[in-house]
């Protein structure tokens, strides 16, 4: 290496005061007004959006403080979609200040649209932006079983034997019964049931040899969004941990909702220390089965 003064280089010939360059921070808005709709899995949609100062005042002039702001969320598998002919839609409200949101995707394998919007007094829905359409992805394993791309439980007993698997020692024969039922979960999955070892299985009334049995499964989980507002300086804590504030001080952290009763303290305090304000969510998430 050159111990001569100048640019250093990398081995690749960059300088590396331009890869260390810093360029600073995106804008936290571009004085627009979107809204962008994102597939997260199967069931989850993500939408953010923007609305500018100046139509936010129109807003505020033409509809006064008696309005809502709510995400429109529409069906629209198969149509050229025109705002009037989705299949069905449903609206979430949404607070003033939020900038985006978590949708729960009612039914899956279908395509999606959302508008952002003003709910009334009158029960009127006023556009404020439209989003782009989105195919959720597909859940499940694709129906598509044809010759090339078809695998077969016999070629996977050949995998199994092939790999020598079940030569390797004495732990081979817990290794191949843990792939056999990853096997099994993964066939189980395409077909709409799981493996007994994961379900409670119903069986019929009929006993003997010939009686049917039958499966049924459900999973559900939830998640708690905490979002809001405070001034830009201030320092923020959710449940003692501090959160980094948007340039404009707004926030939203995403929380895991265990079976508990929980309390979420959120504070603030200016940065001269002298002020707080202080918000407490006193939560409870209970899961029961029937």
């Amino acid at each position: 290496n050159s111990k001569s003064s100048g640019s250093a280089t990398s081995n690749r010939g960059v300088p590396r005061e331009i890869k260390n360059t810093y360029l600073g921070d995106l804008p936290k808005s571009y004085n627009d007004t979107k809204i962008v709709l994102l597939p997260r899995d199967p069931f989850w949609a993500y939408a953010y959006w923007e609305i500018n100062n100046e139509v936010r005042r129109n807003l505020d002039s033409n509809y006064g403080s008696n309005k809502k702001f709510a995400i429109r969320v529409y069906d629209v598998t198969d149509v050229n979609f025109d705002g009037n002919n989705a299949h069905k839609s449903f609206d979430i409200l949404v607070s003033e200040a939020a900038e985006n949101w978590y949708i729960n995707i009612p039914e899956i394998n279908r395509s999606w649209c959302v508008d952002l919007g003003l709910i009334l007094a009158d029960g009127r829905f006023i556009t404020i932006a439209r989003s782009n359409i989105v195919n959720m992805p597909r859940h499940g394993i694709s129906s598509v079983t044809d010759e090339q791309w078809a695998i077969i439980h016999k070629e996977f007993e050949k995998l199994i034997k092939l790999s020598g698997i079940e030569k390797i020692g004495k732990s081979s024969f817990d290794i191949t019964n843990l792939m056999r039922e990853r096997w099994e979960q993964l066939m189980s999955v395409s077909s709409g049931q799981m493996p007994s070892s994961h379900v409670s299985s119903l069986s019929n009334k009929n006993e003997g040899p010939t009686a049917k049995t039958k499966s049924f499964w459900l999973k559900a989980d939830t998640e708690l969004i905490v979002y809001g507002t405070t001034e830009s300086d201030a320092k923020l804590t959710i449940s003692g941990k501090e959160v980094k504030l948007n340039s404009d001080g707004s926030f939203s952290v995403r929380m895991q909702l265990p079976d508990c009763e929980m309390n979420i303290p959120v504070k603030a305090v200016s940065k001269d220390s002298t002020m707080s304000k202080e918000i407490v969510f006193e939560v409870k998430r209970s899961s029961f089965t029937k």
